[in-house]
């Protein structure tokens, strides 16, 4: 009880103080976004430009963040041993295992990062995803369908996109 009364007086104690009112966060509602950040951008194979390598690309490439473009699609694909996979190939579909209709291809750049701005209907419609590696013999799937495409979000860590060994 102590404990959460203190909290609560050290959240009280810059507004208290006179100190103004702090910025608005990345993510919030009222993150002020600089409309010229708004453009199509789309991952290719041999691209060198993106960065961020296994992080969550949504955190900042979207409608309240300071990223350049407005991602519905976003990830690092990674080979067998953790390490990125370039130049690979994902797949959204309307079905598991590469079957269905196609409804996105992403190519994956020199960095092992894909990322689109192309428009998808999640999270009203959820999609099978399919990674393919640079040569397209070796290939991955989410055997269920996916509402987000935020994939750095749940594929972090031990857990990226992986590829099987070739």
């Amino acid at each position: 009880m102590h404990r959460s009364l203190l909290t609560f007086a050290l959240a009280l104690a810059p507004l208290a103080c006179g100190d103004p009112e702090p910025e608005p966060f990345l993510g919030d509602d009222e993150f002020v976004r600089d409309p010229a950040l708004d453009v199509e951008l789309v991952s290719a194979r041999g691209d060198d430009i993106s960065h961020a390598v296994g992080d969550n690309c949504m955190r900042c490439h979207q409608e309240n963040g300071p990223g350049p473009g407005r991602f519905t699609v976003a990830g690092t694909l990674h080979d067998a041993d953790g390490a990125p996979a370039p130049d690979g190939l994902v797949e959204l579909r309307t079905a598991p295992d590469g079957a269905g209709d196609l409804v996105l291809a992403i190519e994956v750049d020199a960095r092992g990062n894909f990322y689109s701005t192309e428009p998808l209907a999640f999270p009203d419609t959820a999609l099978f995803p399919t990674v393919y590696s640079g040569d397209g013999a070796r290939k991955n799937h989410m055997p269920f369908p996916t509402s987000s495409g935020a994939c750095n979000v749940c594929h972090a860590g031990g857990f990226g996109v992986r590829l099987p060994e070739a």
